[in-house]
């Protein structure tokens, strides 16, 4: 796990700096309920929604919204491993925005979401990508 080297530096530093170890877990058990509040946050605090003029996100801390007429094209079938991620899925889709942004998302429904971006925007263009 990514906590335990974390908790491995606060035992050395409470070390050198003599602090009794029951203040240095307390420390770490805080730490690890932010880490938990904030995963909790981004599985059940992330939506979509689309509006007549904008694509509107919101994954925990991370929002945003997207004019339509700037999306250009949607990739579905492929992931983004780099790049801003609020979804929760990995079968998802890749909104490709301005010149070169993109942003990977994972609708209930990718069929329906694409139908429902074409109707409020048909020029977008739509790359399904065939996984071998």
């Amino acid at each position: 796990m990514v906590l335990q080297p974390l908790f491995v530096v606060f035992l050395c530093i409470s070390f050198i700096l003599k602090i009794p170890e029951t203040k240095v877990f307390i420390v770490g058990d805080i730490l690890m309920l932010l880490v938990a509040g904030l995963l909790l946050w981004l599985n059940f605090g992330t939506e979509y929604e689309l509006t007549p003029n904008y694509f509107k996100y919101k994954s925990g801390p991370i929002k945003g919204k997207i004019p339509l007429e700037k999306i250009t094209e949607i990739v579905e079938g492929k992931s983004l491993w780099i790049g801003l991620r609020p979804a929760t899925a990995r079968n998802g889709l890749i909104l490709k925005y301005d010149i070169y942004n993109e942003i990977y998302i994972s609708p209930l429904s990718n069929q329906s979401f694409i139908t429902k971006i074409l109707e409020l925007d048909g020029q977008i263009k739509v790359t399904p990508v065939n996984k071998k």
